[in-house]
């Protein structure tokens, strides 16, 4: 199983980075947060039992992403 690591910050705080980040002050590094939420409120909320179930059916039925129809 693969290990997320999640980081915790104000809406602010994670704008300010990534725009740190994007202007080359802030380097990112592979030990970083690769999601981010505002609160623990609000990754327990992600991390709901009927998600989990819903991830866990993703994750081993494998389907296939509806195909849009080309727009005009």
């Amino acid at each position: 199983m693969k290990t997320l690591k999640v980081g915790i910050a104000s809406a602010e705080d994670m704008i300010a980075r990534t725009m740190s980040i994007a202007r080359g002050e802030l380097n990112s590094t592979a030990a970083d947060p690769k999601v981010w939420f505002t609160s623990p409120a609000s990754l327990a909320e992600v991390l709901s039992n009927e998600n989990r179930a819903l991830l866990n059916l993703i994750a081993t039925t494998h389907p296939e992403r509806k195909k849009e129809p080309p727009t005009d």
